[in-house]
């Protein structure tokens, strides 16, 4: 008796395993690593901004857990082997108005300037890296 008990529940444990095959309620990871600029240290503005290169996207930080996001215009890249020479209107979908960001660095530090509207200057950080979108 004791072995067909054990034969039973052994049974019955092949059986729920095998029974227990569900799909996940998750989404497949399909994020892409994307280039960016994104320039930290932003001397009197916000935590960080990421320029993205290939999408017309920016991402403020004003925080480091805060984020903004706006579409942008007139992206161009007209970088040097040396030097970092980017302009981009960021383009708000409220009632602000836009904003055109110039921004001047050195490869080789990734220290440099970035200029508001021609008027307001902050001293950056510029590195070039891959973010998840």
């Amino acid at each position: 008796m004791k072995k067909i008990i054990k034969i039973y529940v052994v049974i019955v444990m092949i059986l729920s395993f095998t029974a227990c095959d569900e799909e996940s309620n998750f989404k497949n990871f399909d994020a892409v690593l994307t280039p960016v600029y994104s320039l930290t240290n932003i001397s009197n503005g916000p935590f960080k901004i990421n320029i993205y290169r290939e999408k017309a996207l920016i991402i403020e930080y004003i925080s480091e857990v805060n984020v903004v996001r706006y579409k942008t215009s007139n992206y161009q890249d007209n970088s040097t082997e040396t030097s970092y020479n980017i302009t981009v209107t960021r383009v708000s979908e409220d009632e602000t108005p836009s904003q055109s960001y110039e921004i001047l660095a050195d490869k080789i530090t990734g220290e440099g300037t970035l200029t508001i509207n021609t008027t307001d200057v902050h001293n950056i950080v510029l590195n070039e890296v891959d973010v998840y979108n």
